[in-house]
């Protein structure tokens, strides 16, 4: 035997003897024979043999790895011998024959198999500890590898190790109770409070940790009654009713459990404790021990957990969980519920900072409860979402007009004054809070015109329409496929008919949906976080197309067309974009001034600085970058100064009346002045008419774009198309 097992032995030997209770002495050794066999853990099992249930067994001692929970007081349930077999009953019946039982978890089944996993043990080896030549409990041990043997050296001491236990045990029997001298030290030492009455209800001891607990000294409570001293008064009739019952021979309804309660200290502050009552029965007496904790710091810390599970932290409202937790306790009286979404809360949120907007979301918090139907709930329900529940008896309908008008008002805040959006969704049924929440949700976020909405069942249809449609668009992104693809209207010199490129237009066609607007799956895209991907796949199929056109063009002599491609802003902003472009660029060996890139006014105007700065990037590859609906959005001098780019695109919009409005005919005129003078060439959009054409090359304009000048067109005919072409209005 190998000098670290005797150590153990031989350590196990001097020191069992030295006390009555073995199992004290006991757990240091068997820590020290676990860190020894390198184990995960060492445990003493007692059984428990029972007339009326059978044989039943229960965990005394245990060292463990750390991480593993302690198996201390876990009990099997009983089984019968004489009972239809399973694994149980077989080990029990082997283990009274004083059978070693070893084995691997994963081959056993049944409720061995279960506690054993959920031990977190992998191998095991049990050797029965026999008393008197009966069987009282085993020795465990388990280790982490599943095909860990149990070496003949090991196999020897651990049976040695189980008969030094039963030999303790033999004496523990015959041992004298703990002497009066160690109970008082014990008790001195104990970190809980100890309190011992008898079966009068008298006080018999109170140890410095009660004492320290509840403001009496021991000579003061001694002898008096446990019920007139620490027991709050509306439980102390209770209390000596249930003294009264137990005595009598009434089942015992707190001996053993451990409980909450509440007991009050001697300046009358009532205090959350949590107490096991014990029996003892010595020299004929009856006396109750509790084992008392002061778990004040425990309540506070629940209540802090359940203000972060149901409040929010910033306007002291319920949030979602709080108010449906309300709502339930309450009864289920809600005649419908309104959420206002405040969407310039998320802008002010990017441009201020957190620290900015707690105050703001307080001061509308403040100014909607104030205004608040009687008894209706206010809730914070998101970062920018307040809802309100409507009791029975109101017209959710008239409360949401009055908080929307509410929320319209100026509001300031820190000396700054804020007008705020507010769209808000009324559920005006009743039925469960939960569903009527997600319809006020559903409804504040329908897309229909206006900042109003009620809720009704075409909101769901449209909701799972939209969702059906994202799926099958993240599928069709996903695949790569040819769902998603480019068409390709011409851009024209207006004088000569000459097509000097296309603009690819982006398209989806699917088996479920059939043929998808653009101004459908667009916003959609941009909703869902998809447009980057969606993005980058028009600019690979645009750039296939432009080289093989331009192949075809070079075979026979003529000259390039470009090809633009419209970049959404998470494109603009994304730091990878340049090398993602020249990457595609040399994938099919396309020129970077064939590329032209066009932006909206609102892309440009988000982040302006970081803008011009990946402008230039994009203009050092050769691509040529143009400003797309300009005079739509806010038409700044002072950004274009700053933005180098090469195109103006008139919005559509100034087509129609050019030739009707002299105010229109004027706007373009600047439009194409302002281009001339930065260097930028122009580019009309919308030419559907001759008319409109006449009046846009009056101007001095020379390039256009639109239906007159030809329709958006698949890619083979792209390939084919003329550069002389006659102006006709369409068909």
């Amino acid at each position: 035997m190998s000098s670290r097992l005797l150590s153990v032995m031989s350590s196990l030997i001097a020191g069992l003897p030295r006390h009555d209770d073995w199992i004290e002495d006991l757990a240091p050794h068997l820590a020290r024979l676990g860190a020894e066999l390198t184990l995960s853990r060492v445990a003493v099992f007692e059984v428990h043999n029972s007339v009326d249930s059978g044989l039943g067994v229960t965990c005394r001692v245990d060292w463990a790895q750390p991480g593993l929970a302690s198996l201390i007081g876990t009990a099997h349930p009983p089984v019968r011998l004489g009972e239809a077999d399973d694994l149980q009953r077989e080990w029990a019946g082997r283990r009274i024959r004083g059978e070693v039982i070893e084995g691997r978890t994963c081959d056993l089944y049944g409720y061995l198999a279960v506690f054993f996993r959920a031990a977190r043990i992998v191998s095991f080896y049990t050797v029965p500890i026999m008393v008197d030549g009966r069987w009282w409990g085993h020795l465990c041990i388990s280790s982490d590898d599943p095909q860990r043997e149990w070496s003949s050296e090991e196999r020897g001491a651990l049976q040695a190790i189980a008969a030094l236990i039963a030999l303790a045990i033999e004496r523990s029997q015959g041992a004298r109770a703990l002497s009066e001298a160690t109970r008082l030290a014990m008790l001195t030492a104990a970190l809980d409070g100890i309190v011992t009455i008898d079966e009068a209800g008298q006080i018999v001891d109170f140890n410095p940790a009660a004492e320290v607990m509840f403001g009496y000294s021991r000579a003061e409570v001694m002898g008096r009654f446990l019920g007139d001293t620490i027991v709050p008064e509306p439980m102390r009739g209770p209390h000596r009713a249930g003294m009264a019952r137990y005595l009598a021979g009434g089942e015992p309804h707190i001996l053993g459990r451990r409980i909450e309660v509440e007991a009050v200290t001697r300046e009358g502050r009532i205090l959350p404790i949590e107490l096991v009552v014990t029996e003892i029965n010595a020299k004929n007496r009856r006396l109750f021990t509790a084992s008392v904790r002061d778990i004040t710091d425990r309540i506070r810390a629940n209540e802090a957990l359940e203000r972060l599970a149901y409040a929010d932290p910033v306007t002291d409202l319920p949030n979602r969980a709080g108010l449906i937790r309300h709502i339930h306790s309450h009864g289920p009286s809600a005649a419908g519920a309104l959420v206002l979404r405040l969407p310039d809360l998320a802008i002010l949120r990017a441009s201020l900072g957190e620290d900015f907007i707690q105050p703001l979301v307080v001061a509308i918090a403040g100014r909607l409860r104030e205004h608040l139907p009687a008894q209706a709930h206010l809730a914070r329900v998101g970062d920018s979402e307040f809802a309100i529940v409507s009791p029975e008896g109101t017209r959710p309908e008239q409360i949401g007009e009055e908080m929307e008008w509410l929320i319209a008002q100026p509001l300031e805040v820190e000396g700054r004054r804020f007008y705020l959006r507010a769209s808000v969704g009324v559920a005006a049924s009743a039925g469960p809070i939960e569903q009527i929440l997600r319809d006020a949700e559903m409804a504040s976020r329908a897309q229909r015109g206006g900042h109003w909405q009620i809720f009704d069942e075409s909101l769901r249809a449209d909701h799972q329409q939209r969702l059906a449609m994202e799926i099958a668009l993240r599928d069709a992104l996903a695949a790569g496929g040819e769902e998603i693809f480019p068409v390709f209207q011409p851009v024209v010199e207006s004088r000569s008919g000459k097509v000097i490129g296309f603009e690819a237009l982006a398209r989806w066609r699917t088996s479920r949906f059939g043929q998808v607007s653009p101004a459908e799956f667009i916003p959609l895209a941009e909703a869902a976080g998809l447009i980057d991907p969606l993005g980058s796949l028009m600019l690979d199929r645009s750039l296939a197309a432009c080289a093989l056109w331009n192949a075809a063009r070079a075979a026979q002599g003529l000259p390039a067309r470009f090809v633009a491609v419209n970049l959404a802003a998470p494109q603009l902003i994304a730091p990878d974009l340049p090398q993602r472009i020249a990457a595609l660029l040399a994938r099919h060996d396309v020129p970077g001034e064939m590329l032209h890139l066009e932006l909206t006014e609102s892309t440009l105007l988000a982040q302006p600085a970081a803008a011009a700065q990946m402008i230039q990037q994009l203009k050092e590859l050769g691509c040529q970058v143009a400003i797309d609906d300009f005079g739509t959005g806010y038409s700044s001098f002072s950004y274009l100064q700053h933005l180098p780019a090469d195109v103006l695109k008139i919005d559509r919009s100034f087509m129609a009346e050019l030739p009707h409005q002299p105010r229109a005919r004027k706007i373009v005129a600047v439009m194409l002045d302002l281009a001339q003078a930065l260097g930028m060439s122009a580019i009309a959009e919308g030419i559907e008419t001759p008319e409109v054409l006449r009046e846009f090359e009056a101007l001095g304009g020379d390039c256009v774009q639109g239906y007159l000048t030809g329709r958006p067109m698949p890619f083979e005919e792209a390939l084919t198309h003329p550069d002389g072409l006659n102006w006709v209005a369409p068909a």
